[in-house]
């Protein structure tokens, strides 16, 4: 309900000023047959990109790591199929509030550069959880919103950065809901420790292993 609200609000916003939340000025390549296709390839090799830098962040970074992990806590109790719907809809919902209405309308009055800060700074406070473990999520949304802002510079409509949002936050989803697997083999058990008692063998790592 919250981001249908957020793309009904986009699409009143928008018409008010007599304009559309889908696409602002002239069309990538002079017509929509043209930029619609353009807007979803660059939206969708834009967010497998970052799928990729995430999961090879989550691989070589600690913080990244322990982010995955308090994230993946917080998934406990929703199923796969409700976690899906819920971040189709909010890469949807989003993407017309922040970009296909508030982006283009600051920037009317402020130009891009200032609105797409500004624009990246209310989706990153959106994103501001509760959990201390979180808050670097923060400062990842921020980034994406500065993404996302050049998406629709660049192509004009909303489809490239709603498709970026989309594959990012599926994927990412895919990976979370992945069991858990150990990260190492567990310790031999004949082996001895310091004192020289016989050691019991090591748990695995409770860590996901990062795209695995």
């Amino acid at each position: 309900m919250v981001y249908a609200g957020f793309s009904l609000a986009a699409i009143a916003w928008r018409h008010l000023a007599d304009a559309s939340a889908l696409h602002d000025g002239a069309p990538l390549g002079g017509t929509h047959a043209i930029a619609l296709p353009l807007a979803l390839s660059l939206g969708a090799l834009s967010g497998v990109a970052v799928v990729g830098a995430t999961r090879a962040l989550v691989a070589r970074a600690p913080w990244a790591a322990s982010l995955q992990d308090a994230l993946r806590e917080g998934l406990t109790g929703a199923s796969g199929r409700e976690l899906r719907a819920l971040g189709l809809a909010a890469a949807v919902g989003e993407e017309l509030l922040f970009r296909g209405a508030m982006l283009p309308s600051l920037a009317a009055w402020t130009g891009f550069p200032a609105a797409a800060l500004a624009t990246a700074t209310l989706f990153g406070l959106l994103h501001v959880p509760a959990n201390r473990a979180l808050r670097t999520w923060t400062a990842s949304a921020f980034v994406m919103g500065l993404l996302f802002a050049l998406l629709y510079r660049l192509t004009g409509e909303v489809l490239a950065p709603l498709t970026a949002h989309a594959v990012i936050n599926l994927e990412n989803l895919e990976l979370l809901l992945r069991p858990e697997r150990a990260r190492a083999a567990p310790a031999d058990p004949r082996r001895s420790t310091a004192t020289g008692s016989t050691g019991a063998p090591t748990a695995a790592g409770s860590r996901p292993a990062p795209g695995g």
